[in-house]
């Protein structure tokens, strides 16, 4: 498919509607192409709808007129797969959702300080908050979900954002078409999923600007021909006629190659079905998920988003996508048994009306003549001539041959479903010890936890999906209501900063391995003799096993009361108290006693010392002013006989002084008579 637009990256990431982009030509390329992909998709799974659409009316118990053997002959239909069914949901809901708090945070990585499993407490109240109280109709989808999955084999939700809320809503098989021999869903090349809107609907759509409007009107609904999965399982469908009949609308998760690049990018695209016109097309991936090569131009790979979870209630051999129920695996036994109790109805029916052949001489109304009770009537024939002109067909009593069969297929049926009478709920009997029935009651479980391990790992997947929206779209702080809190006012609160940890995870709360209620109460009683031991914490060993039983209010069952004080004990204590108080008071004395004692005996040591101390330092200043005199006689000597050097060497000094000065006029006066012989010369 060629298209004469280009569209890159950066522009599908921002477009709301990249159908705007194109024209009517470019667009019905795109409109063909997906409705080709969706007819091929069907037809590869013909034969599962066929099978499937039969399996639903066999559970849903639809009422059908016979006309064999005769017109409205018997047309009873066993409830084995209803039973099957019911039992399987009944006790699926039970197992997957215990409480209110079904999404469980999960620490990934060493937490040395605690944060982290804070953090995932808080995510995981949050969560549970939103599925239980925002998203309304998430656990009425679950409920119905898990009804419709043994029948088919398997449903789908689908997880989106929805203006201002999350959304994941249930999605019937026979809605989500996809080829049958796909690898598995998230392997599938498209998934399209049929929609159906009123006509009421679609121009709110177009008038929000979320579908751009096609310059051609749909026109009124086509009538019922492809009305297989619209209508009611009871076989009541909308008429044809109905003005206001909605318009069937295929949201396809493909790939088209919109940049020309030669590698598809992942979209959804939304088509009428009849006119095959777009209406929508919107990537299926967000930024963080291109990969691009060294050179960071070139697309290595793009991760499309995931919006469908498959929950599968057994993997079939030949398709990765749809799985197999118990509609596949007792439908033919059930429509056996069906068969075999209309022939002992009809069978019965015969033996109990009879019919014959009257002869030509038998003066008698022709046709039904029933009697009542008691009633006899006249007639105008011998008796011995009425014998002879009425031949009774013969007419064989019902089979105990059938009816043998019949059990045989009924024990077979129970047994692939694991619907005995005990797992129904039914007496084992008076002899059979507790121990054996609990064994068997066990062992009829071990089918069931199977398929609840799968529920377990598609809502972890479907949990994950919540999670990421979470991520992108809760505010830096939000408030919430703690679920199942004995106070009127409990509020929580998350951050964003909450979800946006890489080292957290969201679980589903429920345990797969356990498989009821009991084996709950037994594995928590079990921890019961541990605390004996002293391994355990005797709190959290009783906290448990009071979830188990079921009790209400746990937190505050937990709170042990204060004890209520023995007045006579209480007595005994004061007195021992007082006792206590006066031996310690006569301790406390004497030791004050002995303190002054010896502070007293340290003081007259200290005295003694100082008396000692102040004859020494008398002595030594004795010493230092004797020793202070001999210094200061020497010193005085010492300076005297300085004061005589230096005036001695100042004498010498004076005397050489004048001896050179003397010297020196001299010399001058030489100088001056020797200058006035030269000016006389």
């Amino acid at each position: 498919m060629k298209l004469n637009k280009t569209i890159k990256i950066d522009k599908q990431l921002g477009n709301l509607n990249i159908a705007e982009s194109y024209k009517k030509q470019d667009l019905s390329l795109i409109g063909g192409h997906v409705k080709d992909a969706y007819d091929s998709d069907k037809t590869s799974r013909k034969d599962w709808e066929d099978r499937n659409e039969s399996y639903i009316k066999l559970a849903a118990q639809v009422k059908e007129t016979r006309s064999f053997p005769w017109a409205g002959s018997s047309n009873v239909k066993y409830p084995l797969l209803s039973i099957a069914c019911l039992q399987f949901a009944s006790r699926a809901y039970k197992q997957l959702f215990p409480s209110a708090n079904i999404v469980k945070g999960k620490v990934v990585g060493y937490d040395p300080t605690g944060e982290k499993r804070k953090s995932a407490e808080r995510i995981s109240q949050h969560m549970s908050y939103q599925l239980m109280e925002e998203m309304e109709d998430w656990a009425e989808d679950m409920d119905r979900g898990l009804m419709i999955l043994p029948i088919c084999g398997n449903i789908f939700k689908k997880t989106y954002r929805d203006p201002g809320q999350n959304v994941s809503e249930v999605i019937l098989p026979s809605d989500l078409v996809v080829n049958y021999y796909a690898r598995s869903l998230e392997k599938a090349s498209c998934k399209t999923h049929r929609l159906w809107f009123y006509p009421n609907e679609i121009e709110t759509k177009f008038r929000s600007g979320e579908w751009i409007k096609p310059d051609n009107e749909f026109g009124d609904a086509p009538s019922q021909k492809d009305n297989e999965s619209k209508s009611d399982v009871q076989g009541i469908a909308p008429p044809s006629d109905d003005s206001n009949a909605p318009h069937l609308f295929l949201e396809q998760h493909t790939f088209l190659d919109l940049d020309q690049d030669g590698y598809k990018e992942p979209v959804i695209v939304t088509i009428h079905n009849e006119t095959q016109e777009v209406v929508r097309i919107v990537a299926r991936y967000e930024a963080e998920d291109v990969r691009f090569g060294e050179d960071g131009n070139t697309i290595i790979s793009i991760k499309p988003e995931e919006y469908f979870t498959n929950f599968i209630f057994f993997p079939d051999t030949t398709s990765g996508v749809y799985g197999q129920g118990f509609g596949s695996l007792l439908g033919p036994l059930n429509e056996s048994s069906n068969s075999i109790i209309n022939m002992l109805m009809d069978s019965g029916t015969l033996s109990n009306l009879p019919a014959g052949f009257l002869a030509r001489g038998v003066r008698m109304k022709k046709g039904n003549t029933p009697f009542r009770p008691g009633e006899f009537r006249e007639t105008n024939i011998p008796g011995d001539d009425i014998r002879k002109g009425i031949y009774t067909l013969p007419i064989k009593e019902p089979s105990t041959v059938m009816f043998n069969l019949l059990s045989m297929f009924l024990d077979a049926g129970q047994q692939l479903s694991s619907v005995s009478k005990l797992m129904a709920g039914e007496s084992p009997g008076q002899n059979q010890p507790h121990s054996t029935t609990s064994d068997l009651l066990q062992q009829g479980m071990q089918v069931f936890e199977s398929i609840y391990k799968r529920c377990h790992r598609s809502l972890k997947k479907e949990f994950r999906k919540l999670y990421k929206l979470n991520k992108v779209h809760v505010g830096e702080q939000e408030y919430f209501t703690v679920l199942d809190s004995t106070q009127n006012d409990a509020q929580g609160t998350v951050q964003k900063v909450d979800y946006l940890n890489e080292e957290l995870d969201v679980v589903p709360a429920s345990d797969p391995s356990v498989l009821g209620s009991a084996e709950k109460l037994q594995k928590a009683e079990a921890l019961v003799g541990f605390a004996q031991m002293g391994t355990v914490n005797p709190q959290e060993a009783t906290k448990r096993v009071l979830i188990a039983q079921g009790q209400d209010d746990v937190e505050t069952l937990m709170k042990m009361p204060e004890p209520q004080p023995d007045p006579e004990i209480e007595l005994k204590k004061e007195e021992l108290a007082i006792k206590r108080m006066e031996v310690e008071g006569d301790q406390q004395l004497q030791a004050m006693k002995n303190q002054y004692q010896a502070m007293r005996d340290e003081a007259a040591a200290q005295a003694t010392m100082s008396k000692a101390q102040v004859e020494q330092m008398r002595a030594q200043l004795e010493y230092m002013k004797t020793e202070n005199a001999v210094i200061k006689d020497a010193t005085a000597a010492r300076l005297n006989e300085k004061r005589e050097e230096v005036k001695l060497e100042i004498s010498s000094e004076d005397n050489a002084t004048k001896k050179a000065i003397a010297e020196l006029e001299a010399r001058v006066d030489l100088l001056i008579a020797n200058n006035s012989k030269s000016k006389e010369d």
